[in-house]
């Protein structure tokens, strides 16, 4: 008994430690994206690699997720004869929930991974040792870069997957006699900007929240190719989590918000 106590009592710590320097780092971030040096040609290699590199899985993705979720809906919808109500269901949980999700897990699996990786090998061959013996701060120079760039591409690529989507539900309704004309003018009859607003938000945090946990594994992984490599499967597992936890937090906060308000 006593074991599993103490045991319990190390984990809780290594997480508040953990919680708390990762907090410390996401301040450090956010302070040196709003303060110069800014570092232009750093930015748009990671937009090209977040951003671009993204494109089809998250397209591809988008097109066929929209089709399913889409075919579901309607088998439930054709019992109560309301087919038609396809178009406003699938519009508001692409662009509310299923486009956010969607997106920032399959960046965390990607990009997520990949920054941890690349700056996790940067950590234990010394890189990062030696240039904070130069005097460069290893959070603006690596950090700040991937995290404006996430922040920028995760609303686009966002948007792209609710686009995809929404032709993936065409297509999926195409068969009962629900045309892309019929989808578009039953799915701006009940949804407003407000709910493309409210994805877009969730973007940008997941976004920022993915650079964070990513840079920050890489940056203090130890232990040679073993230590990458746990950093790389952390980034994933903590940020899919997050993901998850932080659309239901944003959920609470926007939606009472947005709703309250027209644009």
């Amino acid at each position: 008994m006593s074991a599993a106590v103490a045991t319990l009592g190390a984990n809780t710590l290594l997480m508040v430690e953990w919680l708390g320097a990762t907090g410390r780092q996401a301040v450090r971030t956010l302070v040196g994206m709003v303060s110069p040096p800014f570092r232009f040609r750093l930015l748009l290699a990671q937009l090209d690699a977040v951003g671009f590199g993204s494109l089809f899985i998250v397209g591809l993705t988008g097109f066929f997720a929209g089709m399913v979720f889409s075919w579901n809906t309607l088998s439930a919808l054709l019992q109560m004869q309301a087919e038609s109500m396809v178009a406003p269901s699938m519009t508001l949980a692409l662009t509310r929930e299923l486009g956010p999700i969607f997106s920032a897990l399959l960046v965390a699996g990607r990009c997520g991974s990949a920054i941890a990786t690349e700056l996790g090998t940067m950590k234990v061959s010394e890189q990062v040792d030696a240039m904070e013996m130069m005097g460069v701060d290893p959070i603006r120079y690596l950090a700040v870069p991937r995290a404006w760039a996430l922040v920028l591409a995760m609303p686009l690529l966002n948007a792209f997957f609710v686009f995809c989507g929404l032709i993936g539900s065409v297509a999926a309704a195409a068969p009962y006699d629900i045309t892309a004309a019929l989808f578009a003018q039953e799915a701006l009859r009940l949804v407003d900007a407000n709910d493309f607003l409210i994805g877009t938000i969730k973007a940008v945090f997941f976004g920022f929240m993915i650079a964070v946990v990513a840079t920050r594994q890489g940056l203090t992984a130890t232990g040679g190719a073993r230590g990458v490599g746990e950093a790389a499967t952390v980034t994933v597992v903590v940020t899919s989590v997050l993901v998850l936890l932080m659309d239901y937090v944003l959920m609470l906060i926007l939606a009472p918000v947005m709703l309250g308000f027209s644009l």
